[in-house]
């Protein structure tokens, strides 16, 4: 069983910044494509093609593959740069959460690594909620957007905003099924 790791929940700006994704394939893809949505400058490597000066500069390196995967993180640490080994958690400095989003809404669900096909299987429920929620959702969003934007900054502007945002309700249960023993 792996140990586990206190992790920071964050939400990290990569606009402009370079990000480094070593090897191929549809995660890495992913990852790319994710990175580039985020508005980093994504530099991909092939694993063969890996070398320790690809780190220096770089934000962040992810490494999809287990062939390098010390060696990317030995060199992305000592540039600076976080690591990120697609599986490998206990060499990674951060963890890529599953996704649900809608426009600007973005709910990230994490186990810390403990769990990951159970974060894939809610994000894939809070997906069908989102989508389900449709227009009405993103009518709500930018109100609370111009909201925001037409107040100075402070408590009462928080607070204002947590009103309208209560507007918004979450209807049903989580459920867990047991299988049936014999």
């Amino acid at each position: 069983m792996m140990r586990r790791r206190p992790a920071l929940a964050v939400s990290l700006y990569v606009e402009s910044r370079r990000c480094v994704v070593v090897g191929e394939g549809a995660l890495a893809d992913e990852r790319a494509a994710r990175l580039t949505e985020a508005g980093a400058i994504v530099e991909r490597v092939a694993t063969a093609d890996w070398r320790a000066e690809l780190a220096r500069g770089a934000a962040m390196i992810f490494a999809s593959d287990a062939e390098h995967a010390d060696e990317v993180t030995r060199d992305a640490r000592a540039a600076g740069a976080l690591a990120y080994v697609l599986d490998q958690p206990d060499r990674s400095d951060l963890a890529m959460p599953a996704l649900a989003r809608r426009g600007s809404l973005q709910i990230a669900i994490s186990t810390d690594a403990q769990a990951p096909a159970l974060a894939r299987r809610l994000r894939g429920e809070l997906q069908r909620l989102l989508d389900e929620a449709g227009p009405e959702l993103d009518l709500l969003l930018a109100e609370l957007e111009a909201e925001r934007a037409g107040q100075p900054a402070g408590r009462e502007r928080r607070e204002a905003l947590q009103r309208s945002a209560e507007r918004l309700t979450v209807v049903g249960s989580i459920e867990v099924r047991r299988e049936e023993q014999d």
